[in-house]
């Protein structure tokens, strides 16, 4: 894992441990977003799907884990 993948990853994991459950209720305003927000937050998106999409795996009761990446 290179330094800048690392330095991301961590301070995706610092940003998810203060979100609340509220946080990830479906909601995102995404209609009062100007275009240019809407690109970006698209692209944000789109980035971390590609980053995680498959690395997330079922861990004994229902918890979940990121899986390394091989």
């Amino acid at each position: 894992m290179n330094l800048r993948k690392k330095s991301t990853r961590e301070e995706f994991e610092r940003a998810l441990a203060q979100c609340k459950r509220e946080d990830f209720d479906g909601h995102t305003e995404f209609h009062r977003l100007t275009p240019e927000q809407r690109l970006e937050w698209l692209c944000q998106a789109a980035t971390f799907v590609y980053e995680f999409k498959g690395r997330a795996h079922s861990v004994g009761s229902g918890t979940s884990e990121i899986a390394p990446r091989e």
